[in-house]
């Protein structure tokens, strides 16, 4: 893999996002992971690609610190102005489940520096049962104090993975490094993070029952075993993006990126490539005449 350079925006006293730069050539596509994950999540991908690939720790996850409020507009400000630390003026954005939440978010404030979307499996279109259920108060507090030895125990985080994330799949040993690492430092991330992906799924001005006012491209996949973001919600994009293709993929879980990443990285290439001017020949001045 292509080393990723690690660079931190500072957004006020005591407040940063950090990210994750891969060099490459093109259109750069911006990169936001899920729940419990951080921006080395998207390794992988990144280096597959040969486009400028920017990761970005979501607030309260990794090197960035929590938003200052429990709204996914706030999170998505906060990505916003690390897009503009970074350099960013027009980009893929590609966000999966509350990274989907938040890079609509994103795209609603800023339609003009989205190129194209491309959402998997994304949170904020409907009410997430288990969502709802780690953030009532009982459950709450034993889920806080359970997570970090969950996730510091390879055979659980093996489990838990396997079964509610990726249909089967065993996590490789670049997550479970990065759940054992993060163990003791994810829980206050992790509990605004749920807190708002419930507020986004029963909100009345929820993505899914109003249009948002952006015409660019947008992808949208999911898994027909997804156990975390029901695949019903697919639908639901249509909604804020008519102009959504949206692809369920037969027998795949909630995490494409890893599952069907060759087809996945196929996808965010397409929704790149679909975003990029359409380059014109040059005129022929005259008509061409055939030799006598």
């Amino acid at each position: 893999m292509r080393l990723a350079a690690v660079r931190d925006v500072e957004l006020a006293p005591k407040r940063r996002i950090r990210a994750r730069e891969h060099a490459g050539e093109g259109t750069p596509v911006v990169y936001l992971h899920g729940l419990l994950d951080s921006s080395e999540g998207w390794d992988e991908v990144a280096t597959r690609s040969g486009r400028p690939g920017f990761a970005i720790d979501l607030p309260g996850f990794g090197g960035s610190t929590c938003p200052r409020y429990e709204r996914i507009a706030s999170y998505a400000r906060d990505v916003g102005r690390a897009v503009d630390g970074l350099g960013l003026d027009r980009f893929t954005l590609v966000g999966h489940s509350f990274g989907g939440a938040v890079a609509t978010a994103l795209t609603e404030q800023r339609p003009d520096q989205v190129a194209s979307l491309v959402l998997a499996a994304p949170a904020g279109y409907g009410r997430i049962a288990l969502a709802e259920m780690v953030a009532r108060p009982f459950v709450q507090t034993a889920v806080q104090a359970a997570l970090p030895l969950a996730l510091v125990n390879p055979l659980a985080m093996s489990a838990i993975y396997s079964f509610w994330v990726s249909n089967g799949w065993r996590p490789d040993e670049s997550l479970l490094g990065r759940c054992r690492r993060e163990a003791f430092k994810v829980v206050p991330g992790a509990r605004q993070a749920v807190r708002t992906i419930v507020r986004c799924g029963i909100d009345q001005r929820a993505f899914f029952r109003r249009e948002i006012d952006y015409d660019g491209p947008v992808s949208v996949v999911w898994g027909t075993r997804d156990r975390l973001v029901p695949v019903r919600h697919a639908q639901r994009v249509l909604r804020p993006f008519p102009q959504a293709d949206v692809q369920i993929w037969d027998g795949m879980g909630h995490h494409p990126q890893r599952e069907r990443i060759r087809p996945f990285c196929a996808l965010v290439e397409r929704a790149s490539r679909a975003a990029e001017p359409v380059p014109v020949a040059p005129r022929v001045r005259g008509a061409l005449r055939a030799a006598a």
